[in-house]
Order: structure tokens, then sequence, then C-alpha cells
């Protein structure tokens, strides 16, 4: 069933995530392995790579973005039920750059800029990030989706996203979930999620193939842009927060040449449109 998050073979986790990502040490290089495991399977999960008190400094910036959901926040989950000013905030989805003037520089960022390039075998660039906070017992799942059929075309395996719990996750609080080699399939026909007024989407995969990947706090996952991943909703008893960070091929210019199926929602408006129409267009 779609959203549940349950790995269709247990011995994927232990295989392909697990031995070939743990390394002691703080921010560490990526190993050949590391590099052909990537390349092979779509996804990587890197043990250890982010020190303590980095994550604190982290989680601190995104304590406030939940705090001001309303002001900094939009509901990625938002329900179709909802007004904008009752938004139950399922996901709550911001950026720690809004409240953190000097994130640019911080060495997290660097390290995933240097570490994707290996993976990918281009020079990557840092593009954009979001804070991902599920609230315990009322969220909702991230369905199955590729970041590709968000951005488009014009990047067309140029992109990579560094995954970042902000605390030990699982299959109860809402891990991540990868479709192995799924990114060798080609983009996905997608389609806005039923009941949803925001722009999130689903696409249908094959579940056998799922992959779940818990992880500790330090932890980082990465996975291809073509990469199938989801993650289910939050039943535990305390916040699920995650940082997401987008990085592309450095020159490729951003999103653009998207899918018929993208939509662009915005939550101070109301607004819907199509990606790439402009605000306000008057339809003919």
């Amino acid at each position: 069933m779609l959203g549940t998050g349950a790995p269709a073979d247990e011995q994927f986790a232990g295989t392909y995530s697990d031995p070939l990502s743990v390394n002691p040490m703080d921010y560490p290089a990526a190993s050949p392995e590391q590099i052909a495991s990537f390349r092979e399977h779509g996804y990587l999960v890197v043990r250890r790579a982010i020190p303590q008190s980095d994550l604190d400094l982290i989680e601190s910036h995104c304590d406030i973005l939940i705090a001001e959901k309303d002001r900094l926040a939009n509901d990625w989950a938002w329900d179709e039920k909802e007004s904008k000013e009752q938004r139950s905030f399922r996901i709550v989805q911001s950026s720690p750059s809004y409240v953190w003037p000097d994130i640019q520089g911080q060495p997290y960022r660097l390290w995933l800029a240097s570490f994707t390039s290996a993976l990918m075998g281009l020079d990557m660039a840092f593009w954009y990030d979001q804070f991902l906070g599920k609230p315990p017992g009322k969220s909702a799942p991230t369905y199955w989706h590729q970041d590709e059929g968000y951005w488009g075309r014009n990047l067309d395996d140029r992109g990579i996203t560094g995954w970042i719990p902000l605390q030990d996750v699982d299959t109860i609080n809402g891990c991540m979930h990868f479709v192995d080699h799924g990114h060798k399939d080609g983009v996905l026909t997608h389609r806005s999620v039923e009941g949803v007024q925001s722009d999130l989407l689903v696409c249908e995969v094959d579940e056998c193939r799922a992959v779940a990947c818990p992880m500790a706090r330090g932890d980082v996952a990465f996975h291809h842009s073509k990469t199938p991943h989801m993650s289910n909703a939050n039943t535990g008893t305390a916040w699920r927060k995650a940082i997401t960070n987008h990085l592309q091929e450095a020159g490729a210019g951003g999103e653009g040449d998207h899918y018929p199926w993208r939509i662009k929602v915005n939550q101070r408006t109301g607004e819907r449109r199509m990606a790439g129409e402009a605000p306000d267009a008057k339809k003919a």
C-alpha cells in the first residue's frame, strides 16, 4: 500500500545502506566503494558524517521555523478542506536560510558540495535547502516521488539531494525509503496527491524494490535526482525534523522545462498555477 514505509526485503537495508558507509570521521571524503554503490543503486547512506555540535546549530535555527511556522513556512500537505488560515501543518516546509544569515559558509554545506561532486562525477554546487518537519501524531507521508519530477527536464541527471535528519529516524517517525536502482528507470509519471491543496506530487513505483533506511543523528542520505523516494508519516511522540539539501551541476541554471503535472501553489495567496506560468496570468 502506498506510503506504508515497509521495505519489501529487509536484506537491502543491511547490504546497501550500512557497511559501505560507516566512517568514524566527521565530513569524510567519498571512498571509491561509496561512489560505486551510489552509481549502482541511486542512493547512499553515510554514517556519522556530521558532528553533533553542527547538528545542534542547524536544529536551533529550524526550531525557529517551527515556532513561527505561520509566518515562515508552508504546509506541504495542506488539506484541501482547510483554509490557508486554518492549515494544520502536517508537513512544515521552510528553509533555515530564512533565519540564518551566514548559512552559506557552514562546514556541512561545503562538505555536501565536495561529497556530491565525487558521487556524481560532476562539479556540483549548492542550490537550495528545505526544512521538512513532521509533527508527532498528526503528520502526513511524503509520498513516492522523484526530484526531477518537480524540477523538470533542465536538470536531467544533473541533480542530487543530501538528506540530514536532526534526530534518529526509523519507520515509526519518518525515515527515508528509496527504490533500489530507481534512478535507471527514467522519470515516472507524477500526479497531484488527492485531497491535498499544496503542490505535493506522487508517482507509482515498484515497491518490491523499496528499501527503508533507518538513520542515526549525524548520518546523511544521498539520492540521485531520478531516484524515487518517500518518508512515512510520523507516528512517534516527538517532532521529526530534517534538512533536505539540493545540489545541481554548477551552471545548470536550476529547474525548467517542466513536466505537465507540475503545479505551483502560493500559500500566502492560495494561487495555483502551472510551473513556468507567470503569476496571475490570465487564461485564454
